[in-house]
């Protein structure tokens, strides 16, 4: 079994865990509160403005200029993607992006920049990973279930459940296959650890969008319990 056929079945409760959140049941139906949905943008906005800036640092680390090429093109799509539909709902709700970084997106930005400065190209991507795929896998997951018509968050189902979304994120995982099992078991433990961590990340940040800063968010620092 490839390594993210094995990361993917050892995080999957994690991933379960995600699709039960209020927040998605909600955005999926159009339910959801504006003002979570406001929560979410505003922190996805600080999130996202560095992991483009880490996804070009990354880009700089690979030694096959193919690869960065393909890794560049696919990171500036999504970039260009996600900023024109942030515009658009931004616009829509009236959304005031000028916030304080919350302790979800804070702490994972640290995570991944902690993981390129390791100077392992295998555990900086790994640790960059879920942010693509899970969030790939949330969107192909709202998209079958959601209610479209009429539904104020129809942009981002589409946005994350796309074809070209979708085909990008499946030559990444591939890069990340290739990767794993031309290195060695210790760098591979330390992919999946990375890993592992972003994906509770994950969890936590639509967690935050929908509970705000007065739910206390420490099960980010262990894995106990999720895998």
């Amino acid at each position: 079994m490839s390594w993210t056929k094995d990361v993917w079945a050892e995080s999957i409760k994690i991933f379960e865990g995600i699709k039960d959140l209020p927040f998605i049941k909600e955005l999926a139906d159009g339910s959801l509160d504006p003002t979570r949905f406001d929560r979410y943008i505003a922190q996805n906005e600080l999130y996202i403005g560095n992991y483009g800036r880490q996804m070009f640092q990354l880009a700089d680390m690979m030694p096959d200029p193919d690869q960065q090429e393909m890794f560049r093109a696919f990171a500036q799509s999504g970039i260009d993607g996600e900023k024109a539909m942030h515009e658009l709902l931004i616009s829509r709700f009236g959304i005031t992006t000028e916030v304080k970084a919350s302790v979800v997106t804070s702490t994972y930005n640290r995570h991944t920049q902690a993981a390129i400065d390791s100077g392992s190209k295998e555990v900086a991507l790994a640790a960059m990973l879920p942010c693509m795929w899970i969030y790939n896998e949330v969107g192909l997951y709202i998209r079958s279930i959601a209610s479209l018509e009429g539904n104020p968050y129809k942009e981002w189902v589409l946005e994350y459940g796309n074809d070209e979304f979708t085909e990008g994120v499946n030559s990444v995982l591939a890069l990340a296959d290739e990767w794993a099992a031309s290195t060695d078991g210790a760098t591979r433990a330390r992919m999946t650890r990375a890993y592992l961590e972003a994906a509770l990340f994950e969890y936590a940040f639509w967690d935050y969008g929908y509970c705000g800063p007065d739910k206390d968010y420490s099960y980010m620092d262990s894995l106990k319990g999720w895998i």
